[in-house]
């Protein structure tokens, strides 16, 4: 298996974990809805579930996973967007940036923008869709000191993703292939960091 084969694997997986981390989240919360109904024998509304079950984990940890779910975006959309490589557009096809020496930045800096509103537009969701709230997504696991060290962890690494996707559009119409897949390396372990909380708390409830 060469580097090609090995980028679209590790893309499958990608694609893969973000399709169904969110459909997990949900499902978790589900379940632990109905298993406190049963044991109150009562029916728990989900306004009601969100104000008891989450847990507050520190403003600098919050903030510090706000930024991961940041970087893990621009870290995608430069490693598959800067060069049409991948996909039949790119970065390379918007000429004002590509003549522009901070080109690679303002992209970058553009992708954060739009992503932060995103998830600060879900913020503003009511309360019976808190689910949907990013920053707010571990609130509901019991995440352990390690567990924090490593979704703060994706942090640098999605930063190294990012700059290896740079060097990807710096040499382009060059390939490298073994950059790119570092670059997708580094970024499905940052992911992998950040969705195992909510895998974990489905796979131990299940056994």
């Amino acid at each position: 298996m060469n580097f090609t084969d090995l980028f679209t694997v590790g893309t499958f997986l990608l694609v893969f974990v973000l399709l169904t981390v969110g459909p997990v989240h949900i499902f978790n919360l589900k379940r632990v809805r109905k298993r406190i109904g049963e044991l109150e024998h009562c029916y728990v509304s989900k306004e009601a579930l969100y104000k008891e079950y989450t847990i507050s984990l520190g403003s600098n940890f919050c903030a510090l996973a706000f930024a991961a779910w940041i970087m893990l975006f621009v870290a995608i959309a430069y490693l598959y967007l800067l060069v049409p490589t991948v996909l039949p557009f790119s970065y390379m096809q918007i000429p004002a940036l590509v003549s522009n020496p901070l080109g690679f930045a303002v992209f970058g800096v553009a992708v954060a923008v739009v992503i932060a509103l995103m998830i600060l537009g879900l913020d503003k969701l009511p309360e019976k869709y808190r689910e949907f709230k990013l920053t707010e997504m571990y609130s509901f696991y019991t995440l352990s000191k390690s567990m924090k060290r490593m979704i703060v962890l994706a942090v640098p690494f999605l930063c190294a993703s990012v700059l290896f996707s740079a060097y990807v559009g710096t040499v382009y119409p060059d390939r490298s292939p073994l950059v790119e897949l570092l670059s997708l390396a580094f970024l499905f372990v940052s992911i992998s960091f950040m969705v195992t909380p909510i895998y974990r708390e489905a796979l131990m409830r299940r056994l």
